[in-house]
């Protein structure tokens, strides 16, 4: 499969550009900076950019070995700007995308079934020169969102079609209720250092088709990952246990059928390990109960 993946990237090309979208704008810790235009770098941002014709990385890269599962296929190089963030602040993207409700711009994320999820990847150094090339390329998991269940499946609004799945998707939320932007907060426990902040879209309405067919050809689920560098202050000391880049997700978790049932599915495992969540030193538990019962 790897053999065939430029050609399929290529050959998607036309079919995909005008569907899909890319982060246009960012601020790190309250500070503007310009996204992409299209495909293409701006000067001076730290957001290294998608692939030139916006289209995704097909489900098979995530297990195939592929550079492109990391950062996309035009973000295995690094860019020259790398912005600082104190640890505990957030990082809110916009994306820029083809759909939106009658009268407004209608740039808004042009998906709306799927999961939207956040991991942190160290640069073991600089991340000007870490290239995603790097086998030792390893995350963590910071935050996610997928399928919530606790809302009413939404009507239709301005997708084509109604979403599918009793609930609210996160890619439906951030174009529906935040006009394209999400929020994304850096933990305060991780050690200080330069990391790439990996946000990632993965878009299922042809995930039940993995050999594709038609418009959906090459078909399965689509990953849009994009890579933000950053250097992160703080006084966290946690060194977390990561998962190789290459090694998050599998076949079976990526490609389901959310068309399942008159509604759509009614549950959600969201790809790749849980959200990580330092464990609290026994002996501040200790103290803490002690401090209780004192009271």
């Amino acid at each position: 499969m790897r053999a065939i993946a430029s050609a399929l990237i290529l050959a998607s090309a036309a079919s995909t550009a005008l569907a899909h979208g890319y982060v246009s704008e960012l601020y790190v810790g309250g500070k503007w900076y310009p996204g992409s235009e299209g495909g293409s770098y701006k000067d001076g941002s730290p957001l290294r950019p998608p692939p030139s014709d916006l289209a995704y990385v097909p489900f098979w890269n995530a297990f195939d070995g592929s550079a492109g599962v990391a950062c996309g296929w035009n973000g295995v190089d690094p860019v020259q700007v790398t912005a600082e963030i104190n640890a505990g602040e957030s990082v809110t993207v916009r994306w820029k995308g083809d759909r939106g409700w009658p009268g407004t711009a209608q740039d808004w994320w042009g998906h709306y079934e799927g999961p939207i999820v956040d991991y942190l990847m160290p640069c073991d150094g600089e991340c000007t020169k870490w290239s995603a090339n790097d086998q030792n390329a390893r995350v963590v998991k910071i935050a996610e969102a997928g399928l919530d269940t606790s809302q009413p499946r939404p009507d239709q609004g301005f997708w084509p079609t109604r979403p599918s799945g009793a609930g609210m998707w996160a890619q439906d939320k951030m174009s529906r209720q935040q006009e394209s932007w999400w929020e994304i907060k850096i933990p305060e426990w991780i050690a200080p250092g330069e990391y790439i902040l990996r946000h990632e879209l993965i878009s299922l309405q042809t995930a039940n088709e993995p050999n594709g067919s038609g418009h959906t050809w090459p078909g399965g689920a689509q990953m849009y990952p994009v890579c933000i560098q950053l250097k992160i202050n703080g006084n966290g000391n946690v060194t977390p246990d990561m998962k190789p880049v290459r090694q998050l997700y599998t076949a079976d978790i990526l490609n389901i059928n959310i068309y399942d049932g008159s509604d759509g599915i009614t549950s959600y495992k969201i790809p790749g390990p849980p959200v990580f969540t330092p464990k609290m030193k026994r002996h501040t538990r200790r103290a803490e109960q002690l401090g209780h019962h004192a009271q």
